[in-house]
């Protein structure tokens, strides 16, 4: 009898759930876990947004880079770019000397200063078409540096980097991208 009692009372004791301590417990490990995933998804969403600048920023260097090697190195003409808002700027494509070279300054390590002031016909201001959906255009300031190293070939120094955009805090700031070719063979 005694046995069956206590066999009725294991079986109750088993059967009776969590406790509400328990539940608040475990809750509270929940919302810390889905707190961090939270923060997870919002610093993903950050650098993927800045990995789209960074690719744009590069496309349009290319393109710059693209036209001004596809002109002998000789050549004296220069090339007309219309970005998305209809704004047409003129690129120059004389080289200059063999060290320095004609247009935007250089720093030490060839890459182009985007500290420096800009240089007319050798920089503009491209405005990038927003996305389908996409709720803002990203402009860019652009520039680019030409020595000549024989009367066939020159060096193509071209950088862009992103002047707008939508950052916590107020803060903005992105690395030029710069790119280099010879060209004019």
């Amino acid at each position: 009898m005694m046995r069956n009692r206590r066999r009725a009372l294991k079986t109750a004791q088993s059967k009776a759930g969590f406790s509400l301590v328990e539940m608040m417990i475990s809750l509270t490990v929940l919302a810390i876990g889905l707190a961090g995933m939270n923060a997870l998804f919002v610093a993903a969403m950050l650098n993927n947004d800045k990995s789209s600048h960074d690719t744009s920023a590069t496309l349009i260097s290319q393109m710059v880079l693209e036209k001004i090697s596809a002109l002998p190195a000789n050549s004296a003409a220069n090339l007309t770019v219309t970005d998305c808002a209809g704004n047409s700027r003129t690129i120059a494509t004389t080289g200059g000397a063999a060290l320095t070279g004609a247009g935007a300054p250089l720093l030490a390590n060839g890459d182009i200063d985007q500290t420096a002031a800009k240089v007319a016909n050798y920089s503009m201001t491209y405005v990038a078409c927003a996305l389908p959906g996409g709720y803002m255009q990203s402009v860019y300031d652009v520039r680019w540096n030409l020595m000549t190293l024989n009367s066939d070939a020159r060096l193509i120094t071209v950088s862009a980097r992103q002047l707008n955009g939508i950052r916590l805090g107020g803060m903005h700031y992105a690395l030029p991208v710069n790119l280099r070719t010879v060209g004019g063979m």
